[in-house]
């Protein structure tokens, strides 16, 4: 019985030791990913815009295309996004001349740096921003910075990021955008190119870029990114069989057609895009490869 005992606990420090290696190997390799500095070209030519409509186009891409506000809040005074000892403490930044903002003190090009290539002014890597997955045209892009120039000054002083053991690893084994940057080749980036007509798949094809939709769903749509359960299929596999209308209910309600509920994680402020954008974007998901299987919901039947 002592044998089997003394068995058990060496395996107990053993399994110890092997944790507290691999927790050192993660705080040590994410702390470098973090303090890591990224050399930025020339940025791309973006012309603020501040006429009332493009101050429209970019409140509509700031708070249903790309869904800003999720994290930064409809105000764009940002808030705490996260506070667990797992995550840790993840704050999005107020983003307007309040106290406490950024929007003083940021030029244009830095906003331009921080959206386009994922890094700030001291050359680090923004943190919990997905900026590799967002392409926006040069028109959008100077709206978005135009909006967020007229937003009304917020005062809201916020705590410093802390990440916790579970980004530190999700950012160093997955797409978790811990530290974007190091996902961005900084040589190559382009802008998106303006649409050159009204075809829907195009316009679609642009939405789903500049929503980001590749962070969580894949480069095939497949899904499985993005946080637990992972992102569904949304290529012909998974909603083949979805009407425009069924697509738009989705999106808005967070109910597939089969009646299940699609996660939180999803943010409802995509269902907020206009109807012709919505189906837009499902008739450019109706000509993509299939690929993959159906996820677990996608799967039961009502």
């Amino acid at each position: 019985m002592k044998r089997v005992l003394r068995s058990i606990l060496v395996l107990i420090l053993v399994l110890v030791a092997i944790a507290v290696v691999g927790l050192g190997y993660v705080y040590v390799a994410s702390s470098r990913l973090m303090a890591k500095s990224y050399t930025v070209p020339a940025l791309p030519a973006v012309r603020v815009r501040t006429e009332s409509m493009d101050l429209e186009r970019g409140k509509y891409l700031v708070e249903r295309v790309a869904a800003c506000v999720q994290c930064h809040g409809t105000d764009l005074g940002g808030q705490v996004v996260d506070n667990s000892f797992a995550m840790g403490q993840l704050v999005a930044a107020n983003l307007t001349r309040g106290r406490g903002g950024v929007g003083a003190t940021m030029s244009d090009e830095d906003f331009v740096r921080s959206i386009v290539h994922g890094v700030k002014r001291d050359g680090h890597s923004v943190v919990f921003m997905p900026s590799s997955d967002y392409h926006f045209s040069e028109a959008d892009l100077g709206a978005i910075i135009g909006y967020i120039r007229s937003v009304p000054p917020v005062d809201r002083e916020l705590p410093r990021t802390a990440v916790g053991p579970m980004a530190r690893a999700l950012g160093l084994f997955t797409d978790f955008p811990l530290t974007p940057a190091a996902r961005i080749d900084h040589a190559n980036v382009r802008l998106a190119a303006p649409l050159a007509s009204t075809d829907a798949a195009q316009s679609g094809e642009y939405l789903i870029a500049s929503a980001g939709c590749r962070g969580c769903h894949g480069p095939e749509f497949k899904g499985g990114g993005g946080p637990p359960p992972g992102a569904a299929n949304i290529t012909p596999v998974g909603i083949g069989d979805w009407t425009d209308d069924q697509f738009i209910t989705a999106l808005r309600e967070h109910k597939r057609p089969n009646g299940t509920t699609i996660e939180e994680v999803m943010p409802r402020q995509f269902g907020q895009m206009s109807d012709d954008d919505l189906r837009a974007i499902r008739t450019f998901l109706r000509r993509v490869a299939p690929s993959g299987e159906k996820s677990a919901n996608q799967k039961k039947t009502s």
